[in-house]
C-alpha cells in the first residue's frame, strides 16, 4: 500500500473521517486471524459450508468489521496466504461494496515441541511457497499428531523466525496450549523467557498472572490482542472478525513498524479491552493541514512552491541551525494574524518575518511576491487562509461540498485559532507573568466572551445613566430662577386684576375685531366703479371702416346695415355700465361721510379712548403691555407645569441614580466573577501540578496602577507626583489609605472605593476631608476633567496580578517566587502552565532552550503525550528526546539546498530513513532510541 490512509468513523465529535494525513497514526490490527485453509475453521454442523468459503467474502468480513491489518496465522499452513492477496487486489481495483483498505501479513500458528502455540509473522510480500519452506526448516511433523508438531524445540523455532525476517509472538499464553498454561515450566520455559528476540505475546486476559519465572526475570513483553476467529460472525459461540484486536501505532504498515511499536511497548500498542476502550485514532477538532510557501526569500523561489503537511498529532521539525524551522513558525504565526502577540520588547527581533529584503545587508525574509497559504481544519469544514505581501492582502475561503473553496467572512484570529509560543516569548511572560492574563483570558473562551459581553453591556448602559442623571440634575438647577419668574408673572396678573382691564381689553379687542372685519368688506368692494368704468371701455366697439363696402351692392348693403344695428346695442349697454360706475362711487361716498353709522363709530371710539388711558397707567406701574395678560396667563401655566415636572425630575434622578448604583454594585460583582474565573480555571489545570503554581491577586497590578490611573485623569507621567503618588512615594492618594497596601493583602475594594470618592470630591467641591491636596493646580488640572472622565473612573478597577512561584525540585514543594528562578526554572514554569490546557493547535518553538534533558523528559516530553489526544502539537527542537520519546506522529526534517530550504525527508519513528536523520543531525538521538525502546538491532537494519 502507498500514499496517506483514510481514518473510518470512530468518534464523530473529535476524528474527521475526511482528512488524510502524513506520519503515524493507529490501525486496528488482528494478529490471530484464521482462514477456511485451517482444520478447525467452522467447527459444527456448517464447518463443511464455511470450509467451502470464498476468500472475496472473508475479507468483506475483516472489511466491515473496520479492520486495518490481519496477520493470516492458519495452524501449520499457508494454503490460502496467496488466494487471499490476489483476491485483495483485485478488490483494490474493483472497489465493491463495503470495500475499504486492508493489510495483509502473511503467517502461521504452530504446535511447538514442547506443546505450546507461537505465532510467526512475516512481511507482506512473504508467498504461500516461503511459509512452506520455513515448516520444513522448523521441522514440522504433520504426520506425528492431527495438529503437528515441530520437531525443533522452541527456541530454536523462535530463533528461525527471526532468521527468516519475521516476528515470533507467543500465542494465548494464558489459555489452552498457551506458553504460561500447557507448556513444561523446566528449563525450556527458562530459555524461551530469556530470548533475546520475543518482544510481545498475545495475552487473552490481561488480569492473567504470570509465572514467577517470568516476573523474576523481569521480562516486559508487550502484551496483544488476536481474535482467534475461527468462525465468520461467532453465531456458534466463537471469536469472530473484529471481536477482540490491537490497536497498533505505525506509519504505513510494515513488519519493521510493527517491530518496533511491539518494543514500544504502551505508547504503540492497545488492547481492544483497554480501559480507554474507544478507538484512539481521537485528535483536535481543530488542526493546521499544510503550510505552502511560495516566492519567500529562502523558501518556495524553485520551481515548485514549499509545501509542509502536517499531522493531527506531533510533529516535530527538525534541521541544522539556518535550515528555515523558525521561519515556518513565523509565517505561521503571520498567516494566521497571530503577529500581535509578540512582546513590544521583541518586535525588533522578529521584524525580518514580516519585513521584504531590499538588498543583501538586509535580513528581511519576504519578497514583493511572497504567497503563504494555510490549510486549516475545523471539525465542521475546512479553511484556507492566503497572505499575500503585495498589498498586505488576506483571503479567507470555505471549502464547500463539491470541494471548491469559496470566499466567506470571518475573523481569522477567533475562526482559527492556534497558540503560538517561542522559548523567547516564554521567557518574556517569565519577567512579566501578567501578560499571561490574557492567555488565559483566551483559554476561557466562550465563559471569558460571555463575561465581557456582560461587562461592556453594563458599562454602556451606566455612562448613559450618568448622561441622563447630568441631563435631569441641569433641568433641576433651573428650579430657582422658574419659581422667581412665576412670581414676577403673578406680580404683575394681579395689576391687571385690579385695573378692571379685563372688560376694557375685551370690548376694545371686540371693536378693533369688528373694525377689521367692516374694512375688510369695505375693501372688496369700494373699487367697483373703477372696475365698472374699465368695462365700459372695453365693450364700447370700435369704428368701422363702411367706405370699404359698396352701398349699391346687396350684399355689401346687408353687411353695413348689421353693423350699425350691433354697434347701436353696445353702445347703449356702455351707457348702462358707465350710469352704473357712477352709482357705485356714490354708495362709497355715503359710507364714507360722518354721519353713516356714526353710533358704532362712538362706540369704537370710547373703547379705544378707554384703552389708551388703561395702557398708560400699566406703563406707570411697569405692569407691562394690555395685550400681555394673555401671554402671561399662559407663560404662567408653562411656568407652573415645569415646577410640577421638576418633581417628577426629582424621581427620576432617585431612580437614575439608583439605578446607577445597582449598575456600580453589578460591575463590582462581575469584576470579582473574572477573577474568580481565571483563578478556578488555574485551580483546574494547575492542580497537583509539580512544577508551577500561579494565584491571581485581585486588582494587584502595581507595576501598571500609576500609568492607568493616570491615563484616567489625563495627567502625564512626573506630573503631580506627590499627589497621585508613586511606587516609591508614600504620599499621594495611592498611598495615604493603603491602596497598595489592600492589593498586596488581597483586599483592594475598601481602599479603591475610598479613591474614587476623594476624586469626585476634589472634582465637585475642591476639597476632601479624606485627603488635602499638595498642590492646588492638582485641583485645577481635576476640575479641568469632562464630566465623563469622573465617570468611567467609577467603573475603573486596577488590573489583576499573577503570582507566578516555581517548585526548583519539581517536586511540587517549596515553591519560590519565578523572579527568583534561573533562565531553565522560569522557563519550566511557564511551559508547565501553557502545556497544562487547551485544544487548538500548539506551536512551541525551541522550548527546550535553557532546561536539562530531565526537566525536557519529565515536563515537555510527559506533556506532550498526554495532550496530543485533545490538540495538535507543532514544535520546533533540537533536542532527540523531544522527538524520540515524545513519540512524534510526523517528523519533518529541513535542509538547504542552493540557498532554499527543502524538506529532507518526512515521515514517522518506524521509519528508517527518519530515525537516521534524527540520529544525523540530533545530538542524542541514538541515546534517545535506546532510552525509548530499550534496545536496539545493530548491523545496519535498524537505527
Amino acid at each position: 500500500m502507498s500514499g496517506v490512509i483514510k481514518v473510518p468513523p470512530a468518534r464523530a465529535t473529535k476524528e474527521n473521517t475526511l482528512w488524510s494525513w502524513p506520519g503515524a497514526r493507529w490501525w486496528k490490527f488482528d494478529f490471530h486471524a484464521h482462514t477456511p485453509a485451517s482444520s478447525d475453521y467452522g467447527k459444527g454442523p456448517d464447518a463443511e459450508n464455511l470450509k467451502k468459503r470464498p476468500p472475496r467474502e472473508w475479507l468483506l468480513d475483516y472489511m466491515r468489521a473496520e479492520v486495518d491489518c490481519v496477520a493470516i496465522t492458519d495452524h501449520n499452513t499457508g494454503a490460502w496466504i496467496d488466494e487471499l492477496k490476489n483476491e485483495l487486489s483485485r478488490m483494490d481495483s474493483e472497489k465493491p461494496d463495503d470495500y475499504r483498505s486492508l493489510v495483509l501479513f502473511p503467517g502461521v500458528e504452530l504446535t511447538v515441541n514442547g506443546g505450546f502455540h507461537l505465532l510467526a509473522l512475516f512481511d507482506q510480500k512473504t508467498k504461500g511457497s516461503d511459509i512452506d519452506r520455513f515448516l520444513g526448516a522448523v521441522g514440522l511433523d504433520l504426520k506425528s499428531s492431527k495438529s503437528g508438531i515441530t520437531r525443533k524445540v522452541a527456541v530454536e523455532v523462535i530463533d528461525q523466525i527471526i532468521e527468516c525476517g519475521g516476528l515470533a509472538i507467543p500465542a494465548h499464553v494464558d489459555g489452552h496450549e498457551g506458553l504460561f498454561k500447557d507448556f513444561d515450566k523446566g528449563d525450556s520455559l527458562a530459555q524461551i523467557i530469556k530470548s533475546k528476540h520475543l518482544i510481545a505475546m498475545e495475552v487473552c486476559d490481561s488480569n492473567s498472572e504470570k509465572p514467577k519465572l517470568y516476573i523474576d526475570n523481569k521480562c516486559t513483553w508487550t502484551e496483544i490482542l488476536g481474535s482467534d476467529a475461527h468462525h465468520p460472525d461467532g453465531s456458534s459461540g466463537k471469536n469472530y472478525p473484529g471481536s477482540r484486536f490491537t490497536w497498533v501505532k505505525m506509519g504505513q504498515p510494515s513488519l519493521e513498524g510493527l517491530r518496533l511499536a511491539l518494543l514500544d511497548g504502551e505508547l504503540s500498542i492497545r488492547r481492544s479491552d483497554h480501559p480507554q476502550g474507544d478507538n484512539p485514532n481521537v485528535h483536535g477538532e481543530s488542526c493546521i493541514e499544510s503550510l505552502i510557501v511560495s516566492k519567500a526569500r529562502y523558501m518556495g523561489r524553485g520551481p515548485t512552491d514549499f509545501e509542509c503537511s502536517f499531522n493531527p498529532w506531533m510533529n516535530a521539525m527538525i534541521g541544522g541551525r539556518g535550515t528555515g524551522k523558525s521561519t515556518l513558525i513565523e509565517f505561521l504565526r503571520l498567516a494566521l494574524r497571530r503577529w500581535g502577540e509578540w512582546p513590544a520588547s521583541l518586535q525588533k527581533d522578529f521584524e525580518k518575518y514580516a519585513r521584504v529584503s531590499s538588498s543583501r545587508q538586509d535580513d528581511g525574509l519576504l519578497t514583493e511576491d511572497t504567497r503563504l497559504t494555510v490549510i486549516y481544519r475545523k471539525a465542521y469544514g475546512r479553511f484556507r487562509i492566503q497572505w499575500i505581501q503585495k498589498g498586505e492582502k488576506i483571503s479567507l475561503e470555505v471549502c464547500d461540498e463539491t470541494g471548491t473553496w469559496q470566499p466567506t467572512e470571518g475573523n481569522i484570529a477567533n475562526l482559527c485559532p492556534v497558540r503560538i509560543f517561542s522559548q523567547k516569548q516564554i521567557f518574556e511572560f517569565a519577567k512579566a507573568p501578567n501578560k499571561l492574563l490574557e492567555i488565559i483570558d483566551h483559554a476561557l473562551g466562550d465563559e471569558y466572551r460571555n463575561w465581557e459581553t456582560k461587562w461592556e453591556e453594563t458599562e454602556k448602559y451606566y455612562l448613559a445613566l450618568c448622561a441622563k442623571e447630568r441631563e435631569v440634575f441641569g433641568k433641576l438647577k433651573n428650579e430657582e430662577n422658574i419659581k422667581s419668574e412665576l412670581l414676577d408673572i403673578q406680580r404683575r396678573l394681579v395689576t391687571f386684576e385690579q385695573t378692571q382691564h379685563a372688560s376694557i381689553l375685551q370690548l376694545y379687542q371686540h371693536r378693533k375685531q369688528q373694525q377689521r372685519a367692516l374694512d375688510a368688506w369695505v375693501t372688496t368692494w369700494s373699487e367697483t366703479g373703477l372696475r365698472l368704468r374699465e368695462l365700459e371701455t372695453q365693450i364700447t366697439p370700435a369704428s368701422m371702416e363702411l367706405s370699404l363696402f359698396d352701398p349699391d351692392d346687396a350684399s355689401d348693403r346687408e353687411v353695413m346695415d348689421e353693423v350699425v344695428r350691433v354697434a347701436g346695442r353696445l353702445n347703449k349697454m356702455a351707457r348702462i355700465v358707465a350710469r352704473l360706475a357712477r352709482q357705485a362711487d356714490a354708495c362709497l361716498q355715503i359710507w364714507q361721510s360722518d354721519n353713516s353709522i356714526s353710533k358704532w363709530k362712538q362706540a369704537l371710539h370710547d373703547a379705544e379712548t378707554r384703552y389708551e388711558t388703561l395702557r398708560n397707567k400699566l406703563r406707570e406701574e411697569k405692569a407691562g403691555e394690555p395685550n400681555e395678560f394673555g401671554q402671561l396667563l399662559q407663560k404662567k401655566h408653562v411656568l407652573e407645569q415645569q415646577l410640577k415636572d421638576m418633581e417628577s425630575q426629582r424621581i427620576t434622578l432617585q431612580d437614575l441614580q439608583n439605578q446607577k448604583d445597582n449598575k456600580l454594585k453589578f460591575l463590582a460583582i462581575l469584576r470579582t466573577s473574572l477573577t474568580r474565573m481565571r483563578t478556578q480555571f488555574l485551580e483546574k489545570y494547575l492542580y497537583d501540578n509539580q512544577y508551577v503554581s500561579i494565584r491571581v491577586v485581585q486588582c494587584g497590578d502595581k507595576d501598571m496602577l500609576e500609568e492607568h490611573f493616570r491615563k484616567m485623569i489625563d495627567c502625564e507621567s512626573g506630573k503631580f507626583d506627590k499627589d497621585i503618588g508613586t511606587r516609591d512615594r508614600d504620599t499621594g492618594v495611592f498611598n495615604e489609605g493603603t491602596l497598595l497596601d489592600m492589593i498586596k493583602n488581597n483586599q483592594p475594594e475598601e481602599s479603591i472605593s475610598r479613591l474614587k470618592r476623594v476624586m469626585r470630591q476634589l472634582y465637585t467641591t475642591g476639597t476632601s476631608n479624606e485627603y488635602t491636596a499638595r498642590d492646588s493646580r492638582f485641583v485645577g488640572r481635576l476640575k479641568m476633567l469632562l464630566p465623563e472622565k469622573l465617570d468611567r473612573l467609577e467603573i475603573w478597577f486596577p488590573n489583576d496580578a499573577l503570582d507566578v512561584r516555581y517548585s526548583s525540585s519539581g517536586n511540587g514543594k517549596n515553591f519560590q517566587s519565578i523572579q527568583a528562578g534561573s533562565p531553565g526554572q522560569k522557563t519550566a514554569a511557564l511551559l508547565a502552565f501553557l502545556l497544562s490546557y487547551g485544544e487548538e493547535p500548539l506551536i512551541l518553538d525551541q522550548p527546550e532552550d535553557d532546561l536539562d534533558n530531565q526537566l525536557i523528559y519529565d515536563l515537555i516530553v510527559s506533556q506532550f503525550r498526554s495532550s496530543k489526544p485533545d490538540r495538535q502539537v507543532i514544535v520546533v527542537t533540537h533536542n532527540a528526546n523531544i522527538v524520540v520519546n515524545g513519540d512524534a506522529e510526523q517528523v519533518i526534517s529541513l535542509g538547504v539546498v542552493g540557498g532554499q530550504t527543502q524538506i529532507n525527508c518526512a515521515g514517522n519513528l518506524q521509519e528508517q530513513k527518519v530515525r537516521e536523520e534524527i540520529c544525523r543531525i540530533m545530538e542524542g538521538g541514538r541515546e534517545a532510541f535506546e532510552r525509548r525502546y530499550r534496545r536496539i538491532a545493530h548491523g545496519g537494519q535498524h537505527v
